[in-house]
């Protein structure tokens, strides 16, 4: 168990291509850090510079407080389970497990009792003897674990180790992974595109685009409070509604405070902080109606797109239930003003 500190890191390719912003963050010990983001934010980049598999063009990289930027990736006593699994399909499960220590020259017994304990935490134990071949797509996926585990490593890099399975062993292995991560104790770094994955697994949770970090935190704090117009619309599916303040204005009469009033541009509100109305007047909330568009009943709630004149896309609101609605009918709603989150669209960046 270690802390890993990423303190500057810079990753710069041919003709000047920067892939990493003098990028600082600090994964605790034992904590389970994932990065998330959209395809080429930079998050598989990191995960492969903290590994080094990947060079980096300045700052520094320390595990356990030993800056490792020139030591090699078997130098730096971290194990990584990849999407593909990376299993020797020759080998049975156990001698997969034990290729590694072998090679390190680990003691026999050594090796034995750390295949035992891999197998009896990953549940693994009547499949040594067989071939990956014989395996489902989840029980290959915890023997590409048991590798990294039985390596005993300060940590456990983990780069989209779930994307080549179904939503339904997907669900399973999240479940099985932070169970796991919990009970070791180990320093864990998660890469993920899926932000369901990422809001159910971490301890702290951190958005990246374009190279840089949006924002760091727990991840219901990402969701209550997001920092970022980015954040606010990539956290949440269905995402966080946003709309222009002064079409907002023109649909309601709402008026902002003074003091955020000049720095306002954007009003946004989570898709399922509405409460439906009769379009009698409510105080303390905005009221909003429009057409509904488009219903997606998704088994104990309904998503229901809702076109509002004016606006490029229909805001979203969800529904408990199965409400009495037809597409082409009028919905109205209130937004309670403790519910609504204000931005600065030029810099991007929440306002309180």
């Amino acid at each position: 168990m270690a802390s890993i500190a990423l303190q500057n890191i810079r990753k710069t390719y041919a003709g000047d291509v920067t892939a990493i912003h003098d990028l600082n963050l600090t994964i605790e010990d034992s904590e389970l850090l994932v990065l998330v983001g959209p395809s080429g934010c930079g998050k598989s980049t990191l995960l492969r510079m903290i590994a080094g598999l990947e060079s980096i063009s300045g700052g520094t990289i320390s595990i356990d407080e030993v800056i490792v930027n020139d030591k090699e990736p078997a130098e730096r006593d971290i194990a990584m389970v990849f999407q593909n699994y990376a299993l020797y399909p020759h080998m049975t499960v156990r001698q997969n497990l034990e290729y590694g220590l072998k090679n390190r020259g680990t003691a026999r017994g050594e090796i034995d009792r750390r295949i035992a304990n891999a197998a009896q935490i990953l549940e693994i134990s009547a499949f040594l003897d067989r071939k990956p071949r014989q395996l489902s797509g989840g029980q290959r996926q915890r023997v590409a674990m048991g590798r990294a585990i039985v390596r005993e490593p300060k940590a456990f890099l983990f780069d989209e180790p779930l994307s080549n399975l179904d939503a339904k062993l997907r669900g399973q292995m999240r479940i099985e992974i932070r169970r796991l991560q919990r009970a070791l104790k180990t320093t864990s770094v998660y890469v993920t595109h899926d932000q369901l994955e990422a809001m159910t697994l971490a301890d702290r949770l951190v958005v990246m685009n374009g190279g840089h970090i949006e924002q760091v935190g727990k991840p219901i704090e990402l969701y209550d409070r997001p920092a970022t117009l980015f954040v606010a619309g990539f956290i949440g599916s269905p995402p966080m509604n946003l709309m222009p303040v002064t079409h907002l204005a023109a649909l309601t009469g709402i008026n902002l405070p003074a003091n955020l009033s000049k720095q306002v541009d954007i009003i946004g509100f989570r898709p399922d902080q509405i409460v439906t109305s009769d379009g009698a007047e409510t105080g303390d909330a905005l009221q909003l109606s429009g057409i509904v568009e488009l219903i997606e009943q998704v088994g104990g709630e309904s998503h229901i797109y809702v076109r509002i004149g004016g606006l490029d896309k229909p805001l979203v609101t969800v529904l408990q239930g199965r409400p009495s609605l037809n597409e082409g009918d009028t919905l109205r709603f209130t937004v309670p003003y403790a519910n609504l989150h204000y931005f600065n669209q030029q810099s991007g960046c929440r306002i309180d």
